[in-house]
């Protein structure tokens, strides 16, 4: 009998951080040492990550879609959302939806039209508040004195690492509360269910506080009574750089040419 093997460049541990939660709006956060994995998961839904400081596997392309002329200005005001309806259904953890409920504090509520994506990013994960499936591109205490988020559906897609569908949500020129510097990032869901985070200038100019995520959440969860669907990237850690993409994804992370098998 043949020996049966496997090459995966693939952490299947995340360890979650075990520290206090930030206490709230205007609060200093609580730092996380250490850095995140390239690759993470699966979660127990299925759920992998890969970033693209990956050299191996399937990283995503850093390619930002900048819709702050062409898309349409949501408006959203300082800790206030707002709902959008997608022209195609975005399947997350298992279930379709076209309602978005997009937060002013960087982050997606999924398939719901109530509920709030507040200040004080809940870290570590899972987050039981807002009781909501959460894609959180960079959940922090966003403010609304320049810039704006937007959204714009398309068909096809215009980032190389979606196939056909998808829709693109922009955090623009946004500062941290009180009115910090600024940053802009997006993030982009692809109706096959893939999940792009991009990150054009995340820097407020305070590294002691709020740069780089360090006072941020980053990642995705199914509502809280599904306690083992979630998968963190980062909480509270400086890690966020400029020019970094990171895909969520239930598709593989590594090519089937990087696995070795041997079959009885």
């Amino acid at each position: 009998m043949r020996k049966v093997c496997l090459f995966v460049a693939l952490s299947l541990v995340l360890a979650v951080p075990s520290f206090a939660e930030d206490p709230g709006k205007g609060e200093p956060s609580v730092p996380n040492p250490g850095a995140p994995e390239a690759t993470g998961g699966p979660d127990g839904f299925g759920y992998q990550f890969i970033d693209n400081n990956e050299t191996t596997g399937l990283p995503p392309t850093y390619s930002l879609v900048d819709i702050s002329t062409t898309g349409t200005a949501l408006g959203i005001g300082d800790d206030e959302e707002t709902n959008v309806t997608l022209p195609f259904a975005f399947p997350f953890y298992g279930v379709g939806t076209n309602m978005i409920r997009v937060g002013n504090n960087g982050g997606l509520l999924v398939g719901v039209t109530t509920g709030d994506l507040w200040a004080g990013n809940t870290c570590p994960q899972p987050v039981t508040s807002p009781d909501a499936p959460l894609i959180m591109a960079f959940w922090d205490d966003m403010d609304d004195e320049t810039g704006n988020v937007y959204w714009q559906a398309f068909n096809p897609c215009p980032h190389p690492d979606c196939d056909s569908q998808c829709a693109v949500f922009e955090w623009y020129d946004r500062p941290h509360y009180s009115n910090t510097g600024s940053a802009t990032f997006e993030a982009i869901l692809c109706d096959n269910g893939d999940i792009l985070f991009q990150y054009a200038d995340v820097v407020f100019g305070d590294p002691a506080n709020m740069d780089n995520g360090f006072s941020a959440t980053v990642g995705i969860e199914d509502e809280g009574q599904n306690a083992a669907y979630f998968l963190p990237y980062s909480c509270n850690q400086a890690v966020i750089t400029d020019g970094l993409a990171i895909k969520y994804t239930l598709g593989p992370i590594i090519p089937v040419e990087l696995q070795s098998f041997n079959i009885d």
